[in-house]
């Protein structure tokens, strides 16, 4: 019998379903930059050479015009306020960069700026702030952390209070803290944070609680740090301007003043005694205002 032929079995038909493509997300939008209500530079100078300083008896007529130049300050930078040149910075140069370290002593303010004039008492010259570390503070700061903390105090006229910025506790990086003290009826009591950033410099976020109202750019080599201030209200408020210069100018000196309370706070730490020979001025900060009132 003849076989019969194997009939091919049909070829499947295999239909492709259709694949739509998944609409991409669109791209997030740039995080919006803040708005800076206002701009700070402090500038110190890393040669002699400045107009401030050209002056015939420049320093001498500070020293006619405030107490509070003193005799051992020098002329070392401008800060500018909105682009316009407002203070000079003055500070005892000779004595912070020569004196050994046990009698080292750090002052230093801001003054507006004299004008060039041929009456016998120009404009400017008005003591403005000041700053001042206290190496007593600093060496009791060092011993609560376990690390050299230098601590300094903000002085500004018209005032009663001095603020104080301490350098506290952090694992990585550096933060300082300085209070906003209530001046008037119904101020509150509100702490600034200044969180140090990692890399070069001296770049610091100014905190209130979580919210960033103003920040640090240092360029130490330069000696330039600029500030800016995020927050409209507190552009406005001069006293926290006045405060965000000082930090600026307590920036320059951070390093070198580590360095001292490191060395004097090694000596320390064993024994918990110091031979630090601690100044009247800085014994003062410590006295019972109840009884200086008697």
């Amino acid at each position: 019998m003849a076989k019969k032929k194997a009939t091919a079995e049909p070829k499947k038909v295999t239909t492709k379903k259709k694949t739509t493509k998944k609409s991409e997300a669109p791209p997030a939008p740039p995080t919006p930059k803040k708005a800076v209500y206002k701009k700070i530079k402090v500038n110190f100078w890393r040669t002699r050479l400045h107009d401030e300083e050209l002056g015939i008896h420049q320093q001498l007529k500070y020293q006619a015009k405030t107490r509070y130049f003193s005799k051992s300050f020098d002329i070392e930078g401008i800060i500018e306020i909105d682009g316009k040149k407002k203070y000079i910075i003055a500070f005892n140069k000779d004595d912070w960069n020569e004196k050994p370290m046990e009698e080292k002593r750090l002052s230093c303010r801001l003054f507006t700026i004299m004008e060039e004039s041929m009456d016998a008492s120009p404009k400017g010259g008005v003591f403005k702030g000041g700053i001042e570390l206290s190496v007593t503070h600093s060496l009791i700061q060092s011993y609560e952390i376990n690390k050299p903390a230098p601590v300094f105090f903000m002085q500004i006229p018209g005032t009663i209070s001095l603020v104080r910025v301490v350098r506290g506790w952090r694992i990585m990086g550096t933060r300082w803290t300085f209070p906003l003290l209530p001046e008037q009826s119904g101020d509150k009591l509100q702490m600034i944070k200044c969180k140090g950033v990692v890399g070069p410099g001296r770049n610091y976020n100014i905190l209130l609680g979580d919210e960033k109202i103003a920040k640090v750019d240092g360029q130490r080599v330069q000696k330039n740090f600029e500030i800016e201030i995020f927050e409209e209200s507190f552009a406005k408020d001069k006293q926290f301007v006045r405060y965000m210069i000082l930090f600026g100018c307590i920036c320059n000196f951070m390093r070198e003043c580590e360095k001292m309370v490191k060395r004097l706070y090694k000596k320390m730490k064993p024994t918990a005694t110091s031979d630090y020979k601690i100044p009247k001025q800085e014994l003062d900060l410590f006295r019972n205002p109840r009884m200086m009132r008697k």
